[in-house]
């Protein structure tokens, strides 16, 4: 039989080995560049990995008059036309747009609302006031510290804009199918956004709790990244045949979320988004 749980922790293996690579050959002067070569790795890795309709740059998403800064990783449905494109670089519009992810070499606790709130301005542009869910990711290659001070941040995090409806019979406001909902921070620690409250996952176990939510899991092996990447899959998976993994064939399922006991077993905490 495959051993997909080894395999994905194969992909942790991957990109560590190859920041390890490159950080033995420059010095400390040249950790932006650094900072780009991770960029790279991760779409590189994307590219071979994802849908041949879909395709991974950096660039920019023009939304009429309101322009995004420049995001690290855009992945989009080629199917649809670029304003612009170079190389690897794109200025595009929002209807192609499936997913932005911000790369960092480290999130240290103390800056990670500030890069939350960079990666919720590009996607608020993106999506405007419409009701598009869009994958929005931040991928750091390194934690620091434990990840009870990343859930505090968290917990400190000013949500009530995200909370506000754009009409009365909205059942989820539109920010909140939008802003940062997959991080993965190191190898170890995945958060994952369920914006319409209790999960089929979070059913199977006891929680109380109702309202949207981050869940914050230790994973331990290595597999936070392989399970980010996994879930953008997913995302492409659900866009392109409106079908979502737990209607897909077993193996599929196995390969892309190996853990034999769920997820859920990892779980750290819940952090329940609401007003302050």
């Amino acid at each position: 039989m495959p051993n997909y749980l080894e395999y994905q922790k194969s992909v942790a293996a991957e990109f560590i080995a190859y920041e390890k690579r490159v950080r033995h050959l420059i010095d400390d002067a040249h950790w932006a560049e650094e900072g780009r070569y991770k960029e790279i790795i991760l779409m590189n890795y994307l590219k071979r990995i994802l849908p041949k309709h879909v395709s991974v740059g950096t660039g920019f998403v023009r939304n009429q008059d309101a322009l995004s800064t420049q995001i690290d990783i855009i992945v989009y449905d080629h199917s649809f036309p670029l304003l612009f494109s170079e190389g690897d670089f794109i200025i595009t519009v929002p209807e192609n747009v499936i997913g932005i992810i911000e790369v960092k070499s480290k999130i240290v606790p103390s800056n990670l609302c500030e890069i939350i709130e960079k990666a919720n301005r590009n996607a608020s542009i993106i999506c405007g006031s419409s009701d598009k869910n869009l994958f929005n990711g931040i991928f750091s290659y390194n934690a620091y510290g434990r990840i009870e001070s990343y859930i505090q941040r968290l917990e400190e995090f000013d949500y009530n804009s995200y909370l506000e409806k754009q009409h009365i019979n909205q059942v989820i406001s539109n920010k909140l199918l939008s802003c940062v909902n997959h991080l993965a921070i190191g190898t170890k620690y995945f958060l994952k956004l369920w914006p319409g409250g209790v999960s089929q996952e979070t059913k199977e176990i006891e929680w109380h709790g109702e309202g949207p939510h981050y869940s914050t899991y230790d994973m331990q092996e290595g597999l936070a990244f392989s399970y980010f990447i996994s879930n953008l899959q997913e995302e492409i998976l659900r866009k392109s045949s409106d079908q979502y993994v737990e209607e897909l064939s077993g193996s599929l399922r196995a390969f892309l979320y190996p853990l034999p006991e769920g997820k859920e077993a990892r779980l750290v905490s819940r952090i329940e988004i609401k007003r302050s």
